[in-house]
């Protein structure tokens, strides 16, 4: 629901960016505390706000309007990263046919059968990143527990649109750290 997507614009563009989900529940709590604030009889709505009200405030307005892109656009061989809020924002850019490999990369201990019933057991944590053919790697994203198999078929999906090879590995914890 927070993760980034993987969605398909055409045949020719991919997008991985900020979920619609993200929004939506920074949406909602920013509308409850707008609310709440405009409920509340004495005084006029802006001598109601506080400190911690504001921030709150500042804070889901922010993730309302973030913005996290990656662009792959075969049609226009375009490698794009897009930072920022929705209008204000700072763009990378690079020719797609640069792109040389998509890597996967997970850690931490694999799940044993059982395991969690009582015992709290780390999380396994991946990296999707695409590296250029000047050895350039761009991070695009992070997960952890059970998003780790959507970033695996969203690593997979992007390195066949792109025709570059993915490259997973796996750093494994030492059976101790399991127990």
């Amino acid at each position: 629901m927070f993760s980034p997507v993987l969605r398909e614009k055409g045949d020719s563009r991919m997008v991985y960016s900020t979920s619609l989900g993200f929004r939506i529940v920074f949406l909602v709590a920013l509308l409850i505390i707008l609310l709440s604030i405009a409920s509340v009889p004495e005084g006029s709505f802006l001598s109601r706000l506080n400190p911690v009200s504001l921030t709150l405030i500042g804070i889901c307005l922010f993730a309302v309007l973030y913005l996290e892109r990656w662009i792959f656009d075969k049609k226009a061989n375009l490698f794009e990263k897009n930072v920022g809020i929705l209008l204000l924002y700072w763009r990378k850019r690079r020719p797609l046919d640069a792109l040389r490999k998509v890597v996967f990369h997970e850690a931490g201990p694999k799940p044993v059968d059982g395991a969690r019933l009582l015992i709290r057991t780390p999380r396994r944590i991946a990296v999707l990143s695409v590296v250029d053919r000047d050895d350039r790697k761009y991070r695009l994203d992070t997960a952890r527990g059970g998003s780790v198999r959507e970033m695996r078929r969203s690593a997979e999906r992007l390195s066949a649109f792109c025709s570059i090879p993915l490259e997973e590995d796996a750093d494994d914890a030492p059976s101790e750290a399991r127990q």
